[in-house]
């Protein structure tokens, strides 16, 4: 089972990074990114158990979730604004939605 989620998430994360790579192209030309971004996630996981195991595999995840972590914290603070901005149009009877007149006549 092990084995079958590493290698979806690979499948997924290979795919991700291709389509952002070539603007979301998914014909033949878009093959050879894929192979590429797939040999090179293969060269490093392969590098980092070659070099430490599954420690330098854990140092690895963290050191390039950190960066994350603080983009998580600024959402959490960018939520809790909107979620008191709303509050405050409500309270003062505003809408906190925006619905658009239809342009049929």
């Amino acid at each position: 089972m092990l084995l079958t989620y590493l290698v979806t998430s690979t499948d997924s994360a290979v795919l991700i990074i291709n389509t952002i790579n070539t603007a979301g192209d998914e014909g033949p030309k878009a093959r050879p990114h894929i192979l590429l971004w797939g040999a090179a996630l293969a060269f490093v996981v392969g590098g980092l158990i070659v070099a430490d195991g599954l420690g330098a595999i854990q140092t690895a995840m963290v050191i390039g979730a950190l960066p994350f972590s603080f983009v998580m914290v600024l959402m959490s603070i960018s939520l809790l604004k909107a979620i008191y901005r709303d509050v405050q149009r409500e309270k003062h009877g505003l809408a906190t939605t925006h619905v658009e007149a239809s342009s049929a006549e």
